[in-house]
């Protein structure tokens, strides 16, 4: 790192919630890793991850699941490849990210000093971060209120959407507020709850698909033959699941969450761990998984496209019976959407302050308002097609990641920010360009797709 980086290093201000002698300690606990067998450190590093799990619980949210779903359904085994594809090339911008805040500090911040603040706090912390934050909100409303609606007559009451918004609403609210509190552990409840969500998520699935079976041939055929369906709905399914696994708002999350605990120089080896087992494989794993599932069942069943939550609750039923399998479905799913709000309110409160070059203060009232602007996606909750406008929202978000891509590719590889720190490896940075054309083509056929081009 060069000298004028390591002037305008510092401490991110949400990390002054953790006590300077827990920080201390971590750092020498990771220095102690170093001479441990592969497996101890791997196991060590576990423990200490959370920026990932909260990544996981934040990116297998309703784009990538619903997704996953309803690609099973209509086109089986498919469309698998672009799971562990988009995933793979969105792991080289986080290693950029991780790289650049543990060795640099804020990327917006840099961007601002470095290029312009057209690019920093127009075109990332607000065009990239805040508001994509702010929209993908509405799909998660929509779909959490749909699921909550068709749980609780399994449950001997009825809470329809209109009403239930409220219980959603609180819940990621006062999750939302707690992360990042001094004096509290809101911050590792918040990542324990995501840890909870995503291991619920992938028993559940696991259990299913052992269940129900796994047509091998048809899964190694569409994971290694890419396919891409028809226009219209079918390519909004295939950018959604690439925007919700590629995507700056989860880049992002991850830089900026792991800012907040306080990650320096010492903590990239934890980062990158954390960023494989915490964030990759567990999303791989579930999306995998549910493609499986719906594929097996409602897909081998022939059953018409789905549009609500309900017509996707029988994919259970060979698990656990109609009753069981139902409730099972909706608990576990219902879990998807409330931890991506929490996450999309983190991030949108962080990409609000980076903008506007605010110090982070989780007590102000500033911090407060940003953090819940998201919120007004409860009014997504009255839309007839749930399923779909969480496609359609997730799709649209493939238009804001290419200047932030951009940005992070030159400040990865810029030496006058990171010295002898800079990327370097061709490897890399292939992988890098690779995400970024990923993007650009996903915004590019979007737009057509919006056009009629593609129908």
């Amino acid at each position: 790192m060069s000298e004028a980086g390591k002037a305008e290093m510092e401490r991110y201000p949400l990390a002054d919630a953790i006590p300077q002698e827990q920080l201390d300690a971590e750092v020498a606990y990771l220095e102690s890793l170093k001479g441990k067998p592969f497996f101890s450190r791997l196991w060590g590093y576990m423990k200490l991850g959370g920026p990932g799990f909260i990544g996981a619980g934040f990116t297998i949210g309703a784009g990538s699941i619903v997704s996953a779903m309803l690609s099973g359904v209509m086109y089986g085994y498919k469309t698998m490849w672009v799971t562990w594809f988009s995933m793979f090339v969105g792991l080289f911008m986080i290693a950029a990210v991780l790289r650049i805040g543990t060795k640099a500090g804020q990327l917006v911040k840099l961007q601002n000093k470095h290029h312009h603040f057209l690019v920093g706090s127009i075109m990332v912390g607000l065009g990239g971060v805040a508001l994509p934050s702010a929209i993908w909100t509405w799909g998660q409303f929509s779909l959490a209120g749909n699921l909550l609606e068709n749980l609780t007559p399994h449950l001997g009451f009825n809470f329809p959407r209109e009403y239930n918004w409220v219980v959603i609403w609180g819940i990621s609210t006062w999750m939302t507020l707690m992360y990042g509190k001094k004096n509290s552990k809101g911050t590792i409840i918040v990542e324990n709850f995501m840890k909870c969500a995503i291991g619920l998520m992938v028993l559940g699935f696991a259990f299913s698909a052992v269940k129900v079976g796994i047509n091998w041939g048809e899964f190694f055929k569409g994971n290694l033959i890419p396919w891409v369906p028809a226009g219209g709905d079918g390519l909004d399914l295939v950018l959604a699941a690439g925007a919700a696994s590629c995507g700056v708002v989860d880049w992002f999350l991850f830089h900026y969450t792991g800012l907040s605990r306080g990650w320096g120089e010492k903590h990239e080896p934890l980062g990158r761990v954390d960023m494989i087992c915490g964030l990759g494989l567990p999303f791989i794993i579930v999306a995998w998984l549910v493609t499986i599932v719906f594929a097996q069942t409602l897909g081998a069943a022939g059953a018409p496209v789905p549009e609500d939550t309900m017509q996707l609750a029988p994919a259970f039923t060979p698990l656990l019976g109609s009753e069981f399998g139902a409730i099972f479905f909706y608990l576990a799913f219902l879990a998807v959407p409330i931890t991506s709000i929490v996450g999309l309110n983190i991030v949108c409160a962080m990409g609000f302050f980076e903008a506007f070059g605010w110090k982070p203060d989780v007590d102000s009232w500033r911090w407060k308002i940003c953090a819940l602007i998201p919120s007004l996606g409860f009014l997504a909750v009255w839309t007839d097609r749930p399923l779909w406008l969480v496609i359609f929202v997730t799709a649209f978000i493939s238009l804001t990641n290419n200047f932030a891509a951009w940005s992070i590719f030159l400040l990865a590889n810029d030496k006058e920010v990171l010295g002898k720190n800079t990327v370097g490896s061709y490897f890399w940075n292939l992988g890098m360009l690779l995400a970024i054309c990923y993007t650009n083509a996903s915004a590019i056929v979007y737009v057509f797709n919006r056009l009629g081009i593609f129908h």
